[in-house]
């Protein structure tokens, strides 16, 4: 019998696909979804958009807000950002240690992507000005990715990769990501 509380942590690099598998697996799984960015564009749309300070602050607003938001769901929940790794300066990427305290089983889906795809798809992406997405040259977004997949992806859970440079089979995935809680039903 699968727990009640289960939780699907998804990550990757920037341009990985993150945001749209988190979305096909919340509907397939019939689970909320809690997506960093949604929350981070609704603070620039009620405080504003500002430089690379201010957008930093919402951002740890917006991680805050992610936190409640995940920890107070009764069902469990498809949860996306770009997470925090060893590496990472303190003030970028969303933190983890609260995921591990969330007393449920978590499986994690890594997306992944070479970093030059993952580039390339960042740079053609429109996202809300408040990420000031726009004031990156091309060899800085290119150069900022390729040192995020150096440091590898976070360590949450039961993992699951998927390559998403290929056509994804959403059902094959939710499976494996249930047999991923299964393990946690079987654990003594």
């Amino acid at each position: 019998m699968t727990a009640t509380r289960r939780f699907v942590v998804v990550s990757g690099l920037p341009g990985s696909g993150k945001t749209t598998m988190a979305r096909s697996i919340a509907e397939a799984m019939r689970l909320p979804l809690f997506d960093k960015d949604d929350m981070l564009e609704r603070l620039f749309d009620e405080k504003g958009v500002g430089d690379a300070d201010w957008r930093r602050r919402l951002s740890r607003e917006a991680d805050a807000i992610l936190q409640r938001d995940v920890s107070a769901s009764s069902t469990g929940a498809v949860v996306t950002s770009f997470w925090r790794v060893p590496g990472m300066a303190d003030d970028s990427g969303t933190p983890t240690d609260w995921l591990i305290a969330l007393a449920a089983p978590v499986v994690h889906v890594r997306c992944e992507c070479p970093p030059a795809i993952a580039a390339e798809r960042f740079l053609r992406r429109s996202r809300h000005p408040g990420h000031l997405d726009g004031s990156r040259s091309s060899a800085d977004v290119r150069s900022s990715i390729e040192a995020m997949a150096a440091l590898g992806p976070p360590a949450l859970g039961r993992h699951v990769s998927i390559d998403t440079t290929r056509p994804i089979d959403t059902a094959r995935l939710c499976a494996e990501i249930e047999a991923a809680l299964l393990m946690y039903d079987l654990m003594p």
